[in-house]
């Protein structure tokens, strides 16, 4: 991968400023039972109070950090019969906390993951 991708600017800036709250990306996935995704969210969006239920749990884990990523899969089947899918549905298998740009960056570079394939959840069909 090219050490010089980044995340769209137009993407990122809609992340970083008031556009959305995260960005995504859906990753291959060895198991065709499965979906994998990789998201970005910028914790600092988000009026963390005592009030543990009020976001997702990872947001609450996250919320001494301005980013936090996670890559989760869930069942395909339920994304097919779900009406409504929360962080209870999903299987978080890396939670990474980061404070700027670059260490995401950074990130993205050592787990092989293409920065330049992030987009606003809605473009990937993002289940969260």
């Amino acid at each position: 991968m090219n050490d010089h991708r980044l995340i769209p600017r137009s993407v990122w800036y809609g992340l970083d400023g008031k556009g959305y709250d995260n960005i995504a990306q859906e990753l291959k996935c060895e198991d065709p039972k499965l979906r994998t995704w990789i998201s970005v969210y910028a914790v600092y969006k988000y009026e963390i109070s005592n009030n543990a239920h009020q976001y997702y749990d990872f947001i609450n884990t996250s919320k001494t950090f301005r980013y936090c990523s996670i890559i989760f899969t869930i069942p395909t089947e339920t994304i097919e019969i779900s009406d409504g899918i929360d962080d209870r549905h999903i299987t978080i298998t890396e939670l990474k906390q980061f404070n700027s740009e670059e260490d995401i960056h950074t990130y993205l570079y050592k787990k092989n993951i293409d920065p330049a394939l992030f987009v606003p959840p809605w473009r990937c069909d993002y289940p969260l």
